[in-house]
């Protein structure tokens, strides 16, 4: 299975285990390289979840009812959690901006597309309400 088949079917799990009223949507980057990452912490106190289950675990940190819920989750080549709740911007050269062109999209899926493109980034994905399931490898949507 690849990369990108492997975190479609990570957030197929994750979206089973959040009820509906606690969805409000779930950002990961799948990543070799943590060092590379835009990224700031969002809760700097919130403790990793003790599931075992990474499905479960991402699931926990995206609960609407948490005050920790946002952001991304950065999970390792390995497939284990290594970061929450973690704000991701990034922000490719010109170059590669222009090869993505305008879309109407939200600024999670943005981050994500752009996101995919940073060397080290094996894949990133997100879950929502509107977009339901999309995975990016290197700035385009993998089927």
């Amino acid at each position: 299975m690849t990369p990108p088949e492997r975190l479609r079917n990570l957030l197929l799990r994750v979206r089973e285990s959040i009820p509906n009223e606690e969805f409000c949507g779930v950002g990961v980057v799948v990543s070799a390289d943590l060092e590379r990452l835009p990224i700031a912490s969002l809760c700097t106190d919130a403790n990793f979840p003790a599931q075992q289950d990474l499905a479960e675990q991402i699931a926990e940190c995206s609960l609407y009812s948490r005050s920790c819920h946002d952001g991304f989750q950065i999970v390792s080549e390995q497939w284990q959690l290594v970061q929450r709740n973690q704000y991701f911007a990034p922000f490719p050269a010109a170059e590669c901006r222009e090869l993505i062109g305008s879309v109407n999209v939200g600024s999670r899926y943005m981050a994500a597309r752009f996101g995919s493109l940073i060397e080290g980034v094996v894949c990133t994905g997100l879950l929502s309400e509107r977009d339901g399931i999309v995975v990016f490898e290197g700035g385009l949507p993998v089927d």
